[in-house]
């Protein structure tokens, strides 16, 4: 069973990136449904609605017309590198309790120190693939010459122009983009 400790830090890392994309103090009830599913490619569009409304109920979302913010402050949290959201606990999250936000920010802050190492032995993730990333974004940095940010901002910026589609597989195309020999990559991830 996971406790309040578990969930807490997953919800304000998402309510952090979510917010991150936008510079905005609120968002657009529709927007952020289109944020989750084309810009960071979680969901799909109903399951950004449900997820949206799961929020909203459980109070983690505050609506203000036709506008919501969270309810916690997220301007401390760093979220990990190769973090994606749970859906286990989206589905069904836990009641928003006023007095644990407090916490929250530290909570966040702990999880962000941890090494990417950690979080991938902590949390699998559903593509085995994804705990790969750091290591596939190191070895194209190498081979290619260019700086790590710049391949990680091709990679997202391919990946807002194909719509869902992994981050690991924005990579490989940013690797074959620069005409960079595939096979040692690949050994990388296999």
């Amino acid at each position: 069973m996971l406790e309040d400790s578990d969930i807490s830090p997953d919800l304000a890392n998402l309510l952090a990136q979510t917010w991150k994309s936008s510079c905005e103090e609120s968002i657009g009830l529709e927007e952020i449904c289109r944020i989750w599913s084309y810009d960071l490619g979680w969901f799909e569009i109903q399951k950004a609605i449900e997820v949206r409304t799961n929020l909203i109920e459980s109070g983690w979302l505050v609506t203000e017309g036709e506008y919501i913010r969270p309810a916690i402050d997220i301007t401390g949290i760093d979220v990990p590198f190769t973090w994606m959201p749970v859906m286990r606990i989206l589905d069904n999250p836990p009641q928003f309790v006023k007095s644990a936000s407090e916490n929250l920010v530290k909570r966040g802050k702990e999880q962000a120190d941890l090494s990417v190492e950690t979080i991938e032995r902590k949390e699998r993730p559903v593509d085995p693939i994804v705990a790969h990333i750091k290591k596939l974004l190191e070895e194209i940095s190498k081979i290619s010459g260019l700086e790590k940010k710049e391949v990680m901002r091709r990679a997202q910026r391919k990946r807002k122009a194909l719509g869902p589609v992994t981050l690991w597989m924005t990579l490989l195309l940013v690797a074959r983009e620069q005409k960079l020999p595939m096979h040692p990559i690949l050994q990388n991830i296999s």
